[in-house]
């Protein structure tokens, strides 16, 4: 089974983690962390640590921006060569969250990240009024 934890700016991480347990019950397996005003990369990257330190060896950790400090300090990780199998991923959203909850049961992290990459963009839509049909007025 592969765990999953959440990265982001301000409470956004846990936030999203209980948003998605409305929809999909209780995530008992995904673990939020918070980067904070106080915080800079390597107070991050120690939160991110002692998080995977207490997780098995199979992990996904999903980020909120490309390039941001969650995303640089969970990647600086993998880079240490880390022996657990761990796969970053950013774009952070509930409609990716809520997929990653339906599968990371069953999957190993590497199926996740890139199903989710395969998925994105059937997740962000434009509203265009010409796709619409009677019925959903």
């Amino acid at each position: 089974m592969t765990e999953v934890i959440l990265v982001a700016h301000g409470k956004l991480a846990e936030e999203m983690k209980n948003s998605a347990e409305m929809i999909f019950g209780e995530l008992s397996d995904f673990y939020p962390i918070a980067f904070t005003k106080e915080d800079g990369f390597y107070s991050l990257k120690d939160k991110i640590e002692k998080t995977i330190s207490s997780l098995g060896d199979s992990i996904v950790i999903l980020t909120d921006l490309f390039g941001g400090t969650p995303f640089n300090a969970s990647s600086g990780i993998v880079l240490e060569k880390n022996v657990k199998q761990i796969e970053v991923i950013s774009g952070m959203s509930l409609p990716l969250l809520l997929e990653t909850a339906a599968m990371y049961k069953q999957n190993t992290p590497n199926i996740i990240v890139n199903y989710l990459q395969e998925i994105c963009k059937e997740t962000v839509k434009p509203f265009v009024e010409e796709e619409l049909e009677e019925d959903d007025l």
